[in-house]
């Protein structure tokens, strides 16, 4: 009864205190702070969380994929890594079926469209295709391959497809255009025809920062495939997420209201302009959550005031019925001089989100320490963050969010054992890897 009466002086609702959710038959929203009371007249920093987590879909019913695989076949790939090569794209084909399109680009010091963009109905050609031009010899024309790729895929472009590319590389980029710059310019290009690249960094020679550049700005996946022989367990986790596709195009606009101030977002790119924040995605998976984590300043208010922090503006593609949705959110912040009541407000998740993503903004700190050759404070740097985390676990209510932060823990863990033991050139990919996740 106490709870209720000062819920009542507040003026809250069950809604601003603990953010809003909606669920639609495929996706859940939820909007909330990470801190939905503050105190009167000391606005500090809070975190506003937009998560959409994708529903359980019936397998049978999946939406139709439009696949190009870009595969490096240069002279680096000789030996276990082409044959493993030619299996997993095997595995794609054997994977897909008459309702999909499946394209293939083999690039060595040049490109060839080797299946043009087509259905896959007569499976026994397109494998004997690849078992006949899949083999290694060459340089590395990986721009010219990736730019073929994107054309494949965009012949048969259509909102009612998962859109895809997977490219695959063990070398550096060293024949046209190979600069970090260049090669993500055309992941951009991608992403704007709601296209994800995912890209697949085999051995330890290929560059991280261009391959990891290319899925971060396209919004798809990146993976360090040390062991060829991992390949095709790297292509049934990819082929999961693809035959689960619920969203494309996704489009979340944050109206911070007058007084609020924008800082910063974590974890993922958008455009900040004045009061407004817009971030795109690119598909969303079932069983899976995305999220936007923005970090603001709310404006200052008095005891009892209840008031709108942002307005949440979601549009996406839903592919299951092929037609566009629509929704909008209200998050508010209130008021109060009662410490304990802003404490026990505190919504956990988002707190947890926000300190992993901090952590995580530190942890390229120890990259850069790494890079530049000191190898102890980068070690340092990552076992303090790790400690940071270790700390937050323990104040964990729930189960979930502890085995969240662990994870994260095991990650800092992982990195900063492969700064100490490692090759270089391994080490600098385990932890580009772990970061990109």
């Amino acid at each position: 009864m106490k709870i209720i009466k000062i819920f009542a002086l507040l003026g809250l609702s069950v809604c601003s205190l603990f953010g809003h959710a909606q669920i639609n038959k495929q996706i859940q929203v939820r909007s909330e702070l990470s801190s939905p009371i503050i105190l009167e007249g000391t606005p500090e920093t809070n975190y506003l969380k937009v998560s959409l987590s994708g529903q359980n879909i019936d397998s049978k019913k999946r939406v139709p994929i439009n696949l190009a695989i870009v595969i490096d076949k240069s002279g680096s790939m000789s030996g276990q890594r082409i044959e493993k090569a030619r299996e997993a794209a095997i595995f794609a084909v054997n994977m897909l079926n008459e309702n999909d399109t499946l394209s293939i680009v083999a690039y060595d010091s040049e490109a060839r469209v080797i299946v043009p963009a087509t259905k896959v109905d007569n499976k026994p050609r397109i494998i004997g295709i690849i078992n006949e031009n899949i083999y290694a010899g060459g340089g590395t024309a990986l721009f010219a391959g990736l730019s073929k790729g994107i054309k494949q895929v965009e012949n048969q472009l259509t909102k009612d497809k998962v859109n895809r590319i997977i490219l695959l590389s063990d070398g550096q980029a060293n024949i046209g255009p190979s600069s970090v710059d260049e090669l993500s310019q055309l992941a951009i290009i991608a992403a704007k025809k709601n296209i994800a690249i995912t890209t697949l960094g085999i051995g330890s020679d290929y560059n991280e920062l261009l391959m990891s550049s290319i899925a971060s700005y396209s919004d798809g996946n990146h993976v360090f495939v040390n062991n060829s022989a991992d390949l095709e367990n790297v292509f049934v986790h990819e082929f999961t997420d693809l035959m689960s596709a619920i969203a494309q195009d996704v489009v979340i606009t944050i109206q911070l209201k007058n007084g609020v101030k924008p800082v910063r977002l974590l974890g993922r790119d958008g455009v900040i302009k004045d009061n407004q924040v817009t971030v795109r995605m690119n598909q969303l998976f079932s069983n899976q959550e995305k999220y936007v984590l923005l970090e603001v300043i709310p404006d200052e208010g008095k005891v009892g005031q209840s008031k709108t922090l942002a307005q949440i503006d979601l549009q996406y593609d839903n592919l299951l019925v092929n037609k566009p949705e629509h929704e909008t959110q209200s998050v508010n912040v209130s008021y109060t001089d009662n410490q304990k009541l802003v404490q026990d407000s505190i919504i956990q998740d988002v707190l947890a989100e926000s300190e992993i993503q901090k952590v995580t903004i530190a942890n390229d700190k120890a990259l850069e320490l790494y890079d530049q050759g000191n190898q102890q404070a980068a070690e340092k740097m990552l076992m303090d963050n790790k400690s940071r985390l270790e700390e937050l676990s323990g104040s964990m209510k729930s189960a979930a969010l502890k085995a969240r932060l662990d994870s994260q823990i095991e990650n800092n863990n992982i990195m900063a054992e492969a700064v100490l033991n490692e090759d270089e050139s391994v080490s600098r990919k385990i932890i580009t890897e772990k970061q990109f996740k």
